[in-house]
């Protein structure tokens, strides 16, 4: 994939349910997994496909960003030799409505399209948990020699796909239709990765200056039929994390071992930024059944089904289920928590309990003591 260049979108403001957990940073760096941030797994996606040159588009909530990213070293990239550019970004709101490819972000970074020698763009966004290699995609790209190549999805009724999510038809293998989910639906949803010409997106961005239409989505349905448009098939484990009941969902499947197996365990590894830390001190008789605990923590009582990040200390009696616990978190003694989501630098005091709901978890912001 020498021939490509990533461009991994900013599309911060997606949902007001994970709006506790944006305040102080983005949406693509929100925690995850124990040890990830969501933007991880297509920038590793990326790089372990074989792409060396990625322009990551950011929002107003930088710091985060940098911070996580970096030199670019530990997914084998180099922001000094900008093989990672991390680049500016523009609100994506329209009117009330969500853009889905915003061409202003682009436009913003033109320079980045083109000072770069690659013929072929790939654009995805930073929320999707999966293992997946492009260059099946891209070998479709190049051997249909498509303007477009659109990565989709069998339809599946637990995807919850949203009204301006999009369905795809086909005839003989190219793209004939192009929809929003509420303007009807297909067996195939578009998993929001895709190829493009490079020569192809500098015409549509063009084109959106002329005409006001700013969601590249768009400009691709009105050309359609102009438009040489192939779809590749995504057909391994992918969620969307778009919203708090689907973070909550796509943290739990990791728990399950074959979802776990795809994600961490396969061919290519999903990268993150290195923390030195000391192993998990569990004092006897804490008890841990299927979950995830991070590095650094001190348990000393029950958890079940739930995720634990590095450096939380559980004290004595506490009990833990259904629950996401982030960074530096204390649980006090005798502590019962269940479907609760806690964001870093929490403080639980002794012999609180708080229960939620399995669609509706009880939220705690950073910094929170109760």
């Amino acid at each position: 994939m020498k021939n490509a260049v990533g461009l991994i979108l900013n599309i911060d403001g997606e949902d007001d349910s994970l709006k506790a957990f944006l305040q102080h940073r983005s949406l693509s760096t929100l925690p995850f997994g124990g040890r990830y941030r969501l933007i991880d797994f297509t920038l590793s996606n990326m790089v372990n496909s074989g792409l060396s040159h990625i322009g990551v588009i950011g929002s107003h909530k930088y710091s985060s960003l940098i911070d996580h990213l970096g030199t670019g070293k530990e997914w084998s990239l180099s922001r000094k030799t900008q093989d990672l550019s991390i680049l500016s970004g523009s609100n994506n709101y329209n009117i009330g409505r969500l853009i889905k490819v915003n061409l202003r972000n682009l436009l913003n970074n033109r320079g980045f399209l083109e000072n770069t020698s690659a013929e072929h763009v790939l654009i995805a966004t930073p929320n999707l948990v999966t293992s997946y290699d492009f260059k099946n995609a891209y070998d479709i790209h190049l051997k249909n020699d498509s303007d477009i190549t659109l990565i989709f999805k069998k339809d599946e009724p637990f995807y919850n796909l949203r009204d301006n999510d999009l369905y795809l038809d086909f005839t003989k293998n190219r793209v004939s239709g192009l929809y929003y989910k509420r303007e009807r639906t297909s067996g195939h949803f578009f998993a929001e990765m895709f190829f493009i010409k490079k020569s192809i997106l500098i015409e549509l961005m063009d084109l959106s200056e002329r005409t006001g239409d700013w969601d590249l989505i768009d400009m691709i349905k009105y050309n359609l039929d102009t438009l040489r448009i192939f779809g590749a098939q995504h057909t391994g484990y992918i969620k969307r994390v778009n919203c708090l009941e689907n973070y909550m969902k796509a943290s739990m499947d990791l728990l399950e071992f074959d979802i776990m197996q795809e994600l961490f365990l396969g061919k290519n590894s999903i990268h993150t930024k290195i923390k030195d830390n000391h192993p998990t001190l569990y004092y006897d008789p804490s008890q841990v059944s299927n979950s995830i605990v991070g590095s650094g923590c001190t348990i000393d009582g029950t958890i079940h089904h739930s995720i634990i990040f590095r450096d939380t200390l559980m004290n004595i009696g506490s009990y833990i289920q259904n629950s996401i616990i982030m960074q530096r978190c204390e649980i006090g003694k005798n502590v019962n928590l269940n479907y609760v989501v806690m964001d870093k630098d929490t403080r639980i005091s002794d012999h609180t309990t708080l229960v939620g709901k399995p669609h509706a978890p009880i939220v705690l912001k950073k910094g929170t003591v109760i």
